[in-house]
């Protein structure tokens, strides 16, 4: 993507850091690998909202695999930082979790907080199996162990937008990924 291809949301500048065909190229990568995993079932997709909506869509139609969708809703940011609190918006339906195997998708794994809260609650749940999934990852940024099963980019520690990602509710909507512009 040339430079000039930035974009503004709110008052902050951001530069292009990985195209849609980038993008579409490695989600196919992951659907392929996460349909030799679990080619044997019919999983459980579960998608962390808001963010991962997007990449979820992709991610389940690339994996050829049957399975019923759910949503869970949780938050951690404020602005362009984590607050480091996780609160539970939306907690996961239990029929969809108990004796499942359960895809987790994410979009972003940074700090690793929202999952360190989040992965005992759904362990409570007693899924069979729980394969977490995350298009972006931070490990510069991040505070605590997370295993991670299936990765999608590894990135900086800087704050990006596109693919479902937002910046205070704008930026979703683009099909590609800008990270934050250094201030000049």
């Amino acid at each position: 993507m040339p430079a000039t291809d930035r974009v503004k949301l709110h008052e902050l500048y951001f530069q292009p850091l990985l195209s849609q065909e980038a993008i579409h190229q490695r989600v196919v990568e992951l659907g392929k690998e996460l349909h030799d995993r679990l080619d044997s079932g019919d999983p459980s997709f579960i998608i962390m909202l808001k963010g991962a909506f997007v990449f979820a869509a992709d991610l389940v139609r690339a994996s050829r695999l049957s399975g019923e969708i759910g949503f869970v809703r949780t938050s951690s940011y404020s602005g362009t930082e984590t607050e480091g609190e996780v609160r539970l918006l939306i907690p996961p339906e239990e029929d969809l979790i108990r004796n499942k195997d359960v895809v987790l998708i994410e979009d972003i794994i940074d700090s690793g907080l929202t999952m360190r809260s989040f992965l005992p609650k759904l362990r409570k749940m007693s899924p069979r199996s729980i394969t977490l999934v995350t298009l972006l990852h931070k490990p510069q940024a991040q505070r605590v162990d997370v295993a991670i099963d299936l990765i999608g980019f590894t990135i900086a520690p800087k704050f990006v937008v596109g693919y479902g990602l937002d910046y205070d509710g704008l930026g979703r909507q683009l099909p590609a990924i800008y990270q934050l512009e250094e201030a000049y």
